[in-house]
């Protein structure tokens, strides 16, 4: 399509934003017709139809197809998506090992050789008590700390000593001033916690560095796959990106030698970014992003990005078609949560904890943090509406304290403190939990919590507003609560209730939510049957669009309601994707348009599931002007269109 008949399309379709959030017009009485019932369990229940799925689902029987669904562990998996998860090495390690491989250390890299400022350098070798000494002591004192410094140190700490130090000592001055001269002549190497780290001027020759920065990617590749793998890894530290552009191998190699939290974020961001993909058991992954979004976790926040493999893996993953109090357990153990609310430093009050002393009138202590007190009550379990009180607020923290983390920084484990709970009575919700109890308190709260009404309506009204409409029929959310409470939480029940429900395969949900920009991303890719080998540029995309993955700063989560995601610019976001993406710009993204033809009409069906309506066919025919369009464009439009945008 001409540019100008593009950005036709761009304006008209920015003006029709606006209607995309408005109300269903259908009715929740009324049934879908059978020709649509397909399309619209797959733009619910999965990431978007693939080629064919529509003909599948039609075959099996919509309501057999979605039975088979909410039973994932019977569905034989896409082979790809083990053959894209296996490189991905972190998935599989425990959240000690992803800390002892790539937590961050104390390091200096010297991209431009520059000494190390003495005072650190001091610091390293002497300990503060003889530093105290050899700044204030006596020359008696200070001599005789200097005479106990071991041979091989004594030039460098001799070097690093102020003239005040060596005042009185005009031999040792001499010393010194050789020893500094030594030092400024030898190539700058620092050692920090066992690691060495070398200039890259050291490392590299002058036609080694003119080929990181200016040779093809073919000589990039080269050169940097001839180190051995301590030697790259190195070089890799110390190099700008660009020097990695082209090489997705060494890219990922290099964010790992770089930035090793942030190469532990990306392999989990990639993994949920294979599995919507691709995976076969579309129902879960759906499931899976709506319960990381419900109990979500910043992945910004202190060590959190080391903690999340874990926490999608082993809190959130194997509970998601589980029990609600399994799932609400899991999560209030897990250190990701614990951390990211705060309440792994929550404790009682010093003087209320039996046998402890009082604290020094210098020291400051933690005490109770209501944090997860409040988000478990009013984001988790009951909602702000739920009938709870600030009392009840502060109970529920009082329980959960003590829940905390055993070594945070290193093997970042849920432990539990005898020594930092608050033993003494409390009332929650009503109900009263003895006084002298220990772990048990935080479970008897989540029992509470778990079986209440408000609980049991919360979670089937987010449900239902993720996979109905953002304003969903009363009669079905109560049927919902009703098997929630009769089930004990049974969220498989739950979902059944809900999937199998008139209101669900009825015209008033048809087309009545907005795509979120996960959602509007990974469905143009899989209805476009692309192929994915790097995910990264993709996830990036979804970012720039207002939705990184594990990147909420807030504990609400992202909006599952269309009104959140409907404003121009985020429109013009979507269809500079859409345009992208039909283009083959997207890099590790795959698109082979042959297959579609040059009939606007044809494709807009194809990509559409059903007919495109009157304002996109119209779209076509402003940007073509009487001429033939490219399958690209015409794909870009569909994509772009509000008949896409809705699901």
């Amino acid at each position: 399509m001409r540019r100008s008949g593009f950005a036709l399309g761009v304006a008209a379709l920015v003006a029709t934003a606006g209607s995309l959030a408005g109300a269903a017009t259908g009715r929740f009485d009324q049934k879908l017709s059978k020709d649509r019932q397909a399309l619209h369990v797959l733009n619910r229940l999965t990431f978007g139809p693939r080629p064919g799925d529509v003909d599948r689902v039609r075959g099996m029987g919509v309501e057999k197809w979605i039975r088979q669904q909410l039973q994932p562990q019977l569905i034989a998996e896409n082979p790809l998506v083990d053959a894209r998860l296996k490189p991905l090495a972190t998935l599989q390690l425990a959240t000690w090992q992803i800390f002892e491989t790539f937590q961050p250390q104390l390091q200096t890299v010297l991209v431009n050789p520059t000494p190390v400022p003495p005072q650190v350098r001091l610091a390293q070798l002497v300990s503060p008590e003889q530093l105290q000494k050899l700044s204030t002591g006596t020359p008696e004192e200070r001599l005789a700390i200097i005479g106990a410094i071991a041979p091989q140190n004594l030039g460098p700490v001799l070097a690093a000593l102020t003239p005040k130090m060596l005042e009185g000592f005009p031999d040792l001055q001499k010393l010194a001033e050789k020893a500094r001269q030594a030092e400024m002549s030898r190539p700058q190497t620092v050692v920090r916690s066992g690691t060495v780290f070398t200039s890259l001027n050291n490392l590299l020759t002058a036609e080694q560095r003119r080929i990181t920065q200016q040779g093809t990617v073919d000589e990039r590749r080269a050169l940097l796959m001839s180190f051995d793998a301590e030697m790259r890894k190195q070089v890799l530290r110390m190099l700008p990106p660009a020097a990695v552009a082209g090489i997705p191998e060494l890219q990922r190699e290099a964010l790992a030698a770089r930035q090793p939290p942030m190469f532990v974020n990306q392999e989990l961001v990639d993994s949920r970014m294979y599995r919507a993909l691709y995976s076969n058991r579309q129902l879960e992954e759906v499931l899976v992003d709506f319960w990381l979004n419900h109990f979500n976790v910043f992945n910004g926040k202190g060590p959190a990005r080391m903690l999340l493999t874990s926490y999608e893996r082993d809190a959130i993953r194997p509970h998601a078609l589980g029990r609600f109090r399994d799932l609400l357990v899991a999560t209030a153990r897990h250190p990701a949560m614990l951390y990211y609310l705060d309440n792994w430093q929550s404790q009682a009050p010093r003087e209320e904890i039996p046998g402890q002393p009082p604290a020094p009138a210098n020291v400051r202590r933690p005490g109770l943090n209501e944090n997860y007190g409040r988000e478990l009550m009013e984001l988790h379990t009951l909602g702000v509406n739920g009938g709870y009180t600030q009392d009840d607020v502060i109970a529920v923290a009082r329980a959960f304290t003590g829940w905390t983390i055993y070594d945070p920084n290193r093997i970042a484990e849920f432990q539990f403190n005898p020594a930092l709970h608050d033993r003494k009575e409390k009332i929650v919700l009503g109900q009263k939990i003895p006084a002298g109890g220990g772990e048990q308190d935080g479970l008897q709260v989540i029992d509470i919590l778990a079986r209440h009404p408000s609980t049991a309506r919360f979670i089937s009204q987010k449900l239902a507003q993720r996979f109905v409409s953002d304003d969903p029929p009363k009669p079905l959310v109560d049927r919902m609560a009703a098997t929630f409470t009769a089930t004990g939480g049974d969220l498989r029940a739950v979902v059944e209730t809900m999937l199998t429900s008139r209101e669900f395969l009825s015209e008033g949900a048809w087309q009545a939510k907005l795509k979120s920009p996960l959602e509007m991303v990974l469905s143009s890719v899989r209805v476009l049957g692309a192929d994915v080998t790097d995910p990264t540029a993709l996830a990036q995309r979804i970012a720039d669009l207002g939705q990184p993955l594990y990147g909420k700063a807030e504990p609400t989560g992202y909006s599952t309601t269309s009104d959140a995601w409907s404003n121009s610019a985020g429109f013009l976001g979507r269809i500079n994707f859409a345009g992208a993406l039909a283009g083959g710009q997207i890099e590790g993204v795959k698109v082979d348009l042959t297959h579609l033809s040059s009939n606007g009409e044809a494709v807009a069906r194809r990509l559409l599931g059903v007919a495109m309506s009157p304002a996109t066919l119209k779209l076509l025919e402003s940007g073509a002007k009487g001429e033939a369009l490219l399958p690209s464009s015409i794909a870009a439009v569909v994509l772009a269109s509000p008949d896409f945008q809705r699901r």
